[in-house]
This record gives structure tokens, C-alpha cells and sequence, in this order.
């Protein structure tokens, strides 16, 4: 006697602060099933009851063909910017180029970007912008490169796919879902601001604890950003806002965030191995 299983479906229910500070993965889809038949006194399982939909793995809920198109032109955009950066970096490690007049650089091509118009000038102006970025991280990443240049590639290779876990998690979420994140991650971002003040007005008596909060705390806001800034950049285009270079800004901001913080965490991590290691000889 034949018998047969169907599978039911399951369904699963502007920030600048702390870019390079001081210092729950959403969403889970596309689960199917299997079904089969068992024969005889032994049993076995058969073949699938229907044939693999391939193509319900690239539908993304309300995203219709111009948001696609839309969101292909921000990823190029930020490819090209994290490219930018990479090459500040080398730029900086070869001429040491990176101080206050970058920094200062990098403030007025970021509010600069914003009051621009033409496509073509906004691309230029973000590029620089990813070239200085890169030319600011330059420090940090040489000195973790002479003591340990894995944390760098583990640290990246991190971010890349924390990166499309929560960008996957906003554009699958049906529409507006993340959108409450805002308020909570500005007031996040807002304490940590106050906090960074006030332990500089008592004299950095809560350098330890700051340093901590900084690097975790702001780590979990920005990866709530990426979610929100995606949801928002969706939005966006809906309403006819097709600013494509600045929605690339806002996600390069939010990688460069995490990126920073993660290597940060795995170099105090070394740190303390290292330190721990040393004791027990």
C-alpha cells in the first residue's frame, strides 16, 4: 500500500556618528518538502511529489522589475566605492597620506554629496569619498596587518556576509516590516554620542566600558541599519526618489561601520589571547 505526504508551506511570519568608533540574523525562506512512498515490508522513500521551483527562489514579495533595476545600480555603486577604499588604502600605506586633512576632506565630500545634482558629478564626488574613507582606515589596517593580516580577510569575509544575510532579510520582508527599526536605532546611536561626551567631560574614567559598548553596541546598531537603509532605499523608490548614489552612501556607510568594529573585535580578541597565552608560560 502506497501512501503519500504533501508538504505544507511554512511562512515566517542618517548616521554619520560612529562610522569609525572608538572603538539575530532575520528571516528564514524558501524551506520545501519531500515526499514519497513506502512499498512492501521494508519501505523506502520514492521520488518528490512535484518538481523544484527554481525561480520562488528569486522572487522578493513587493519588489517589482523597477525597484530591481534600482537596487542592481546601488550594489554596483557600492562595489565600486568599497573598490574606491581599497585603494585609498594602498594609497595611504605607499605615500602616508592619512591625518586631519583627510578626515576633514572626507566630512566635506559626505555633506558635499548631497548637494549635488548632476549623476555624473555625485558618482566622482562618491568615489573620492570611498578613496578617502580608505585612506583614513589605512592606519588601523596596517598596524593589524603587521601583527596579524588574517583578522583583515576574516574580518571583511564577516562583513560581506553579514551583509547579504541582513540585506537578503530587508528585501524579502514584506514592505514597510522593518521600517519601525529607525526611530530605535537613532536613539541607540544618540546615548552612545552622549555617553562618548561625557566620559570625555570626567576624563575618560569610563574608557573600558565605553570602549565595550562602542564596539559591540554600535556593531548591532549598524547591522540594523543595513536592514532599515535597505527597507528604506525600497521605500524610497516607490515614491519616486531614485537617487541611486546616495542610497549606495548609505550602505557603504554601514559596511565600512561593520567592517571597522569587526576588526577591531577580532584584534582585542588576539590581544587577549596572546596576553593569555603569555601568563601560562
Amino acid at each position: 500500500r502506497a501512501s503519500s505526504t504533501v508538504p505544507r508551506p511554512i511562512r515566517i511570519s542618517p548616521r554619520m556618528q560612529g562610522m569609525f568608533g572608538g572603538g539575530g540574523m532575520h528571516g528564514m525562506h524558501g524551506m520545501g518538502g519531500m515526499g514519497g512512498g513506502m512499498h512492501g515490508g521494508m519501505g523506502g522513500f520514492g521520488g518528490f511529489t512535484r518538481p523544484m521551483n527554481w525561480n520562488a527562489l528569486g522572487k522578493m514579495g513587493d519588489i517589482d522589475a523597477k525597484v530591481q533595476n534600482h537596487l542592481l545600480k546601488v550594489y554596483a555603486t557600492l562595489c565600486s566605492g568599497i573598490m574606491a577604499a581599497a585603494l585609498g588604502v594602498y594609497v595611504d600605506a605607499k605615500f602616508a597620506v592619512a591625518g586631519l586633512m583627510t578626515q576633514i576632506a572626507l566630512l566635506v565630500s559626505i555633506v558635499g554629496l548631497n548637494f549635488i545634482t548632476d549623476i555624473y558629478n555625485k558618482l566622482a564626488v562618491f568615489h573620492v569619498t570611498g578613496l578617502l574613507v580608505g585612506c583614513n582606515m589605512s592606519p588601523l589596517l596596517v598596524a593589524v596587518a603587521m601583527f596579524r593580516p588574517d583578522i583583515i580577510i576574516t574580518a571583511l569575509l564577516g562583513t560581506c556576509v553579514i551583509f547579504a544575510c541582513f540585506s537578503g532579510a530587508a528585501l524579502f520582508a514584506k514592505r514597510r516590516h522593518f521600517l519601525y527599526l529607525g526611530g530605535a536605532l537613532s536613539s541607540a546611536l544618540s546615548l552612545m554620542a552622549m555617553m562618548r561626551f561625557m566620559n570625555f567631560v570626567m576624563g575618560g574614567a569610563l574608557s573600558q566600558g565605553m570602549s565595550f559598548i562602542h564596539l559591540y553596541g554600535g556593531l548591532v546598531v549598524f547591522m540594523g541599519y543595513i536592514i532599515f537603509d535597505t527597507q528604506m532605499i525600497i521605500e524610497d523608490v516607490h515614491n519616486r526618489r531614485n537617487d541611486f548614489v546616495g542610497h549606495a552612501q548609505q550602505l557603504f556607510i554601514d559596511f565600512v561601520a561593520v567592517f571597522v568594529r569587526l576588526v577591531q573585535i577580532l584584534m582585542r580578541n588576539a590581544d587577549k589571547k596572546r596576553e593569555s597565552d603569555r601568563r601560562r608560560r
